[in-house]
C-alpha cells in the first residue's frame, strides 16, 4: 500500500472499529480451530505490518510459543522472547517447509500479482494438521478509494476464492463472508461513490472515522459476528475468511512417532 498510509496503521489498529471487529472475529475462529491443538505453537503472520498488528496473537502461541511477523518493510519494535520480525514477502518466504502450526495471511493476497502461487507458498509453511487462515476483501462491486490507496489488485467472491483453492488442488477448506451486519451501510457508501465517479479516488475510508461513540458502536456490531460465523457461512459481506488444514498422512504420523521414540530414549522399531 502507499507508504504514507501504511505508517498510520499502527495507530489505527489500536482504536478503529474495522481492525477491532476483524480481530474479534479472527480470534473466535482461531479459538475454534485450535481447540485441542497442542501448545506451544509457532504462528506466522505474513504481511503483518506494524508490531501492534500481531501482539494479540501471543496468547494463541502459548507461554513457550513464538509469533513471527513477516513483512516487506523492516519493522522497528522492541524484541520480545515470544515475538520475532523478518523482512520478506509471501511470494518468496525465507522459511522452511512445514515450520509453523498457524499461518495467517490477513488481507494480503489481494495485493499480489500471482495470488495462486502465493497461497501455495503459505500452505508450504503450515505443518500437517496445522492451520492456514486467510482474509480478503470481497465483491468487485465494492471497489473504492480504500482499494486504490491500499494498492489492491482485486476483490474476491466466494466463487473466485473457492477457485483459488481448487486450482491449488486443495480440499477440505472452509469459506465464509464476514462484515455482513454492516454490509448495507458499507455498500450504500461504496455504491454511492461509484455512482458519483469517486470509486477510483485514492482516499482511505479510515479517514471518515474518529475515536468516539460511533466508532465504539461500529466495533461492537462488527465484532458481534464472532458469535454468528461458527453456526453457518454468512451469505454476503465486505470481506471473506477461509481456513484450511493440511492433512495429516500416515507418513506424517510415522515420522512423528519416530521422533517421539528417539526423544524419549526408546529404540525406534
Amino acid at each position: 500500500m502507499k507508504k504514507d498510509f501504511a505508517r498510520q496503521y499502527g495507530n489505527l489498529e489500536q482504536w478503529h472499529w474495522w481492525f477491532r471487529g476483524r480481530r474479534r472475529i479472527i480470534e473466535s475462529v482461531l479459538r475454534r480451530e485450535l481447540a485441542g491443538y497442542p501448545s506451544p505453537r509457532r504462528i506466522l503472520s505474513v504481511g503483518c505490518g506494524p508490531a501492534e498488528g500481531i501482539r494479540w496473537l501471543v496468547p494463541f502461541a502459548g507461554p513457550s510459543g513464538k509469533v513471527v511477523g513477516l513483512d516487506i518493510e523492516p519493522i522497528h519494535a522492541q524484541r520480545l522472547d515470544n515475538m520475532e520480525f523478518l523482512v520478506g514477502s509471501l511470494e518468496q518466504t525465507p522459511l522452511a517447509d512445514a515450520s509453523f502450526d498457524v499461518v495467517l495471511a490477513l488481507d494480503v493476497l489481494e495485493h499480489l500479482d500471482d495470488d495462486s502461487a502465493s497461497m501455495l507458498e503459505a500452505v508450504r509453511l503450515v505443518k500437517p494438521g496445522g492451520l492456514l487462515l486467510i482474509t480478503v476483501p470481497a465483491l468487485p462491486s465494492m471497489w473504492g478509494g480504500q482499494d486504490v490507496v491500499s494498492e489492491h489488485r482485486r476483490r474476491y467472491t466466494r466463487r473466485t476464492l473457492r477457485r483459488l483453492f481448487n486450482r491449488a488442488q486443495l480440499s477440505g477448506y472452509r469459506i465464509s463472508y464476514f462484515n455482513s451486519l454492516l454490509f448495507p451501510l458499507a455498500a450504500g457508501v461504496r455504491w454511492s461513490r461509484r455512482a458519483l465517479g469517486m470509486a477510483t479516488r485514492a482516499r482511505s475510508d479510515f479517514e471518515d472515522n474518529q475515536p468516539g461513540l460511533v466508532n465504539e458502536m461500529l466495533a461492537w456490531v462488527f465484532g458481534a459476528e464472532s458469535y454468528l460465523i461458527h453456526h453457518t457461512p454468512l451469505p454476503i459481506g465486505v470481506s471473506l475468511v477461509a481456513t484450511y488444514r493440511p492433512p495429516v498422512t500416515s507418513a506424517t504420523v510415522f515420522v512423528a512417532n519416530q521422533r517421539t521414540e528417539i526423544n524419549s530414549g526408546l529404540p525406534a522399531s
